[in-house]
């Protein structure tokens, strides 16, 4: 029996990405969609489409309750986090199954976070905040390094960063985004700059109980060169490492920020100067923009259909399957995952493998 699912953000990387991985699931789906942005909409292969408002408008959740009753929606997933947050919030209200941490993790901003990982001795990296342009330079001669990030407290795809090297050049970026009303002054921290392996660990848990886990490290973003930070949101080039340092860095940061956790969780980490990783943030009910691409990578390889991710997540959430641990690393080490805009989807080996998956 086919199951309604209900995606939002789908015409988001991550929401499309979500629903091709359902296409292709063994289990039948008819997948409604939605997205405030009529245009991404039409990206994604859905059964029903609908445009709603942004999450910041009290009538984005009316929208959606409306679209669970027409639809008989057997499960949401909200794709973005910031529409994870406002579905978390109101999880009474929302009338059918979900698979999502409290609302209190899920709106947690990294500075906290940072706060609760040094608590438990997991590494982070050197963080300190301003609340004016005044207390830039005091804050700056803090850090050993001459480059330092810019950054917001909350957000993703390096929101409003930027590495800065100067006293001048942090004021100057703050300056920026507060003149225009985009940002208050409290809202950046000041980072210390880590210049090894960029790292992303995205896992499954099920009541404190981690059911899958997997390592990419990101090595290329789409039009680095014409972003100030050169973080783009979403790497067009990664590839699977196994890293059982990672892995148990990663399991204690969860943990540390949710004893109990229950969803999907995304860990980011930067290595330091001697490549140690160090944890830069956790997203709790996010799956990154490529988490779900890599459950296509899975099927194409003829791997366990469990690893297919958003489909078993899907599962897991509907009550259909009793949660099985498929444990850590659960894809072939050093397999690359190749994309950009308009040149399609490939995954690809050191030996010369290479299969176009989209």
């Amino acid at each position: 029996m086919s199951k309604n699912i209900l995606v939002t953000g789908s015409g988001g990387i991550g929401g499309v990405n979500f629903v091709n991985a359902l296409k292709i699931a063994k289990r039948e789906y008819i997948i409604s969609g939605t997205d405030f942005n009529k245009y991404y909409l039409e990206l994604p292969n859905l059964d029903s489409k609908y445009r709603t408002p942004r999450h910041t408008d009290p009538k984005f959740l009316e929208k959606i309750k409306e679209i669970i009753d027409k639809d008989k929606i057997d499960f949401l997933h909200p794709s973005p986090h910031s529409e994870a947050s406002v579905i978390a919030k109101e999880i009474d209200q929302i009338n059918t199954a979900t698979y999502l941490p409290r609302y209190d993790i899920i709106i947690r901003d990294k500075l906290q976070t940072q706060e609760i990982l040094k608590r438990n001795d997991v590494p982070v990296a050197k963080t300190e905040t301003v609340n004016s342009l005044d207390e830039v330079e005091h804050t700056k001669e803090k850090f050993k390094d001459e480059k330092v990030w810019v950054r917001m407290k909350s957000g993703a795809g390096g929101k409003l960063s930027l590495l800065c090297e100067t006293v001048e050049q942090i004021q100057d970026w703050i300056r920026i985004w507060v003149n225009r009303g985009i940002a208050e002054h409290s809202d950046f921290m000041i980072q210390e700059y880590l210049p090894g392996r960029n790292i992303a660990c995205d896992s499954l848990w099920h009541d404190g109980k981690l059911i899958a886990s997997f390592t990419r490290e990101r090595l290329e973003y789409p039009f680095k060169h014409i972003s100030p930070s050169g973080i783009t949101g979403t790497p067009t080039v990664s590839r699977i490492v196994i890293d059982e340092n990672v892995n148990d860095i990663s399991k204690k940061a969860i943990l540390s920020s949710d004893p109990k956790p229950h969803g999907s969780y995304a860990v980011d980490l930067k290595g330091d100067v001697k490549d140690n990783p160090i944890v830069t943030e956790i997203d709790s009910g996010k799956f990154h923009t490529t988490t779900a691409l890599w459950g296509i990578v899975s099927d194409r390889l003829g791997l366990d259909s469990k690893k297919n991710l958003a489909d078993y997540y899907c599962a897991i959430g509907m009550n259909l399957v009793e949660p099985e641990s498929l444990g850590t690393d659960i894809y072939p080490d050093d397999l690359y995952l190749i994309r950009h805009i308009d040149t399609g989807t490939w995954i690809w080996k050191e030996d010369g493998y290479k299969v176009k998956i989209l």
